[in-house]
This record gives structure tokens, C-alpha cells and sequence, in this order.
């Protein structure tokens, strides 16, 4: 074999693989191509941090009678803390609900009612009505942000771990290797 021919197989090897291992691409008009931005995920979360979530939330649920205004824009500080301690984008309010959106269809709008109500509670225009359903929806919302996996479990550090009788400790694997 000569060596162009050498030549020319070495230079149709590596464009399969540039083909390969390049990027995926989605074609959103014709003629334009932008990269694939996949679905947002999840960092994981413990059973023991969605509890003081779901936990933080019924305390501001009981505040809600008495200041709807405060009550509403708490809970959607602590949405957006969860949010972001789960990995979606903090950078911008709109990143965040459209995150939210792709990732629960079902209350794709609730993250954006919450924030509504929020602002119009700070500004002093709030209808109580408007604030019930927004933290309503709003708390749909918690739990399945709360609920949806990846999750880590709870497991106590090895210093505080009770030795359990019969219970075997598995042995540890060696770099050696026995005959």
C-alpha cells in the first residue's frame, strides 16, 4: 500500500471520528443550526433537606393569614433557594422558571405566578385571592422540586455510626491478588 493511500485512510479516520465525537446539533430554521443545550438537571438532594424545605414552606403557609404580601414573597425566595440548591440557573429569574418549566410541565406556569405575585405584593398591589392560588401552585411546585430524583441518601458520618451485632463487614478489596 503506497503511502497516499496511507495518507488519505489516516485523513478519512480522523473525520469519522470528528463526525463521532462532535457535538449534537438541532436544526431550529432552515439553514441555522445551534448547539443542543440539554434538559437541566438535578443535583441531588437528601430526604433530610426536603423535609426542612417542605417544613420551611408549612411555616410560611401559617404566616400567610395574618401577611399574605411577606408571606408570598418569602415563599418565593425559598423556591428560588431550592431551585438553585438543586442545580438550575441562578443567574437570571427567567433562566430559572424556564428551567423549572422544562423540567415539571405540569406547573410550568406556577414558578411564574409565584414571582407575579411576589412583585405585586411588594409593590403594595396584591390581591389576597391572586396570592392564595400563586402559593398554591407555588407549593406544587416545592414538592415536586423536592420530590424529583436524583437523590442522596441519609447516611449518618462513620463517626456517629452504631456498631449493629451480626452484622458482617464485607472485606476489603486489596491490590494484591491471591493465587
Amino acid at each position: 500500500m503506497s503511502i497516499g493511500a496511507l495518507a488519505i485512510l489516516g485523513v478519512a479516520a480522523v473525520m469519522i471520528l470528528a463526525l463521532v465525537m462532535a457535538r449534537p446539533v438541532r436544526r431550529t430554521h432552515p439553514g441555522r443550526f445551534r448547539h443542543r443545550e440539554g434538559r437541566p438537571r438535578l443535583r441531588p438532594m437528601s430526604r433530610t433537606e426536603a423535609d426542612q424545605y417542605l417544613a420551611q414552606w408549612s411555616v410560611l403557609s401559617g404566616q400567610f393569614v395574618d401577611s399574605p404580601g411577606e408571606a408570598t414573597t418569602r415563599a418565593q425566595e425559598l423556591l428560588d433557594t431550592v431551585a438553585t440548591a438543586r442545580g438550575l440557573p441562578s443567574a437570571s429569574p427567567e433562566l430559572r422558571t424556564r428551567a423549572l418549566s422544562e423540567l415539571f410541565p405540569d406547573h410550568a406556569d406556577a414558578a411564574r405566578r409565584l414571582r407575579d405575585a411576589s412583585e405585586q405584593a411588594a409593590a403594595g398591589s396584591g390581591d389576597a385571592e391572586t396570592m392564595r392560588q400563586a402559593m398554591l401552585a407555588g407549593r406544587a411546585l416545592l414538592a415536586e422540586l423536592v420530590a424529583a430524583a436524583p437523590r442522596v441518601p441519609d447516611v449518618a458520618p462513620v463517626s456517629q455510626r452504631k456498631a449493629v451485632p451480626g452484622r458482617r463487614v464485607p472485606p476489603q478489596r486489596s491490590a494484591t491478588l491471591h493465587p
